[in-house]
């Protein structure tokens, strides 16, 4: 009896085996390439594109390779399109498919996403939406769609995200066809408004401007009159910088990023990062370090920089007051002996001072607008980009008056420098307070001092040219290198234009106070305006 148990246990095991053999076969996943090779015979043959159909933005052709590198790449056909109930399937063409078919991404998306679908639905898009001519298809290619960097978007992928707004923005019929009769040249598509246009456009997505401010899902869009305004963008800390000011972690940026935390041997985890990992990008960020790989005006300034140098100007103002309070008080100079005119500043020389004073006041004030971003942004850098061109040609009639005789006065007289460079230090110094004669005097062969001289050269014939170069690189961005000294070329440049703008407002400084030191308070500022140069005849 027990050997026939046994057989029957050991016969029932074996046909227990071998039926569960064909039925695992049932119970493994069939692989989604699999799922989606009908699917795909048809329509990855770009000759599908003939079929006529009459649904806008149609595009039958989908690429096998696209689809499986797409975030839905896994994701077989049939998840998303089903045939209508009681049709013939997907056997016969065209399809005939359940309503609201290309509409059925919130099934999914509803629940993972809810954040998105809901910021689409309180869009300008949302009437269009509930007329059925919008759908997240008329963005989304859900068959090539990759997942994208949210916060900062390379130049490719700016590019590739423009491209789903200007497919209907910038196509005649579709427009018309998608407003409600509107023509596309109602639409300002060049943004002519804008400063730096084609810079705007080619570094910022159409979201970064038309999405609300508050939306951090970059899907509620706004209608053209809302967008978002220069300041919002510029100022520091501003909307621009919290949304681009990280980027989406990848394998090399997270490499070593537990280093340190106790966790390992870090001699040993290092040694082996720094044999197999690749180098590790540099944080592409806005609002940062002081030097990093992109620069945007009015937001990478550095506060502490900023204060260093407000007080520094403030001391030197604070010291040259002292000084000129000083003169006030011990002043022994004598005003009775008469004052003698000799003609020294032609008339092309007074021009030219005064329209370069009218640049420097205009840049410094637009300057200073845009440095802390005010009101009008993009009124502000007009004049700014007006006054540095205007300055570049009043430079240029300074080298051309120089060339026809205004120039020698700025040839240095080397013999005896040493002297006169002690002496002219001293009476500022010292010699003014006790009205001592000035040690060089203004005439037609050098109206300058040794002092001055050597200033103005350094100004006029180094400063000024190097701040102007700066100014149209920063104007003309595509023309900056893309490193200067190893380091990123448009940030080089703009602290560089920054500092000379400072050093220049220094010596700005100085030379107001210089003007008053003449023998009486407003002799030299007279002289500027009528071409007399004034100074008591010496005994």
């Amino acid at each position: 009896m027990r050997d026939i148990m046994r057989g029957l246990l050991t016969r029932g095991l074996f046909f227990l085996l071998v039926g569960w053999i064909p039925l695992s076969g049932y119970c493994a996943p069939v692989p989604t390439a699999q799922l989606n090779q009908p699917c795909l015979a048809c329509h990855a043959d770009s000759d599908i594109q003939g079929i006529s159909t009459d649904k806008v933005q149609v595009n039958l052709v989908v690429s096998a390779d696209k689809y499986h590198d797409s975030v839905h790449g896994e994701v077989p056909c049939i998840a998303c399109h089903q045939s209508q109930p009681g049709s013939e399937g997907f056997s016969v063409t065209p399809h005939v498919l359940k309503p609201g078919d290309d509409q059925n991404c919130e099934s999914c998306h509803g629940v993972v996403m809810r954040d998105t679908v809901h910021a689409v639905q309180q869009s300008a898009h949302s009437e269009k939406i509930a007329k059925g001519l919008f759908s997240c298809t008329s963005c989304h290619n859900a068959h090539t769609m990759t997942a994208g960097e949210l916060n900062h978007p390379g130049k490719q992928r700016v590019a590739d995200d423009n491209l789903m707004c200007t497919n209907c923005h910038s196509r005649a019929g579709v427009f018309m066809h998608l407003s409600g009769g509107k023509s596309s040249t109602s639409q300002d598509m060049a943004h002519s408004a804008l400063p730096y246009a084609s810079e705007h456009l080619n570094s910022l997505r159409c979201i970064d401007c038309h999405a609300d401010a508050a939306d951090s899902t970059l899907h509620r869009i706004l209608p053209a009159s809302k967008a978002i305004s220069c300041v919002q963008c510029h100022g520091d800390g501003m909307l621009l910088t919290a949304r681009r000011k990280t980027f989406a972690p990848d394998e090399n940026a997270m490499a070593g990023s537990l280093l340190g935390k106790g966790l390992f041997d870090d001699v040993s985890l290092r040694e082996k990062l720094t044999a197999v990992a690749p180098p590790v990008p540099a944080v592409r960020q806005i609002d940062g370090v002081l030097f990093t790989d992109t620069y945007m005006i009015g937001n990478n300034g550095s506060g502490q920089a900023d204060r260093f140098i407000a007080w520094a100007l403030s001391g030197f103002v604070v010291l040259l007051l002292c000084h000129g309070l000083g003169r006030l008080i011990m002043s022994r100079r004598k005003t009775d002996m008469p004052l003698e005119k000799s003609y020294l500043y032609t008339l092309p020389v007074r021009c030219w001072h005064w329209l370069n004073a009218l640049c420097f006041a205009a840049l410094i004030i637009s300057g200073c607008a845009l440095h802390w971003v005010s009101a009008r942004f993009s009124l502000w850098v007009d004049v700014h980009n007006i006054a540095g061109i205007s300055l570049c040609v009043i430079w240029l009639g300074f080298i051309l008056v120089s060339m026809c005789g205004n120039g020698h006065h700025y040839q240095v007289r080397w013999q005896g420098i040493t002297g006169r460079l002690i002496r002219q230090t001293r009476y500022y110094l010292y010699g003014i307070f006790r009205g001592e004669p000035h040690p060089e005097h203004a005439s037609p062969a050098a109206k300058f001092n040794i002092l001055q001289q050597l200033g103005y050269i350094g100004v006029m014939f180094l400063l000024l040219p190097l701040l102007i170069v700066t100014g149209l690189l920063m104007m003309y961005p595509g023309y900056t290198p893309e490193t200067l000294f190893a380091l990123p070329g448009k940030q080089v440049v703009a602290w560089l234009h920054y500092a000379l703008a400072v050093v220049m407002v220094a010596f700005i400084i100085v030379h107001l106070y210089l003007s008053s030191t003449g023998d009486t308070p407003g002799a030299l500022i007279k002289g500027m305006l009528d071409g007399f140069h004034r100074a008591r005849k010496q005994k």
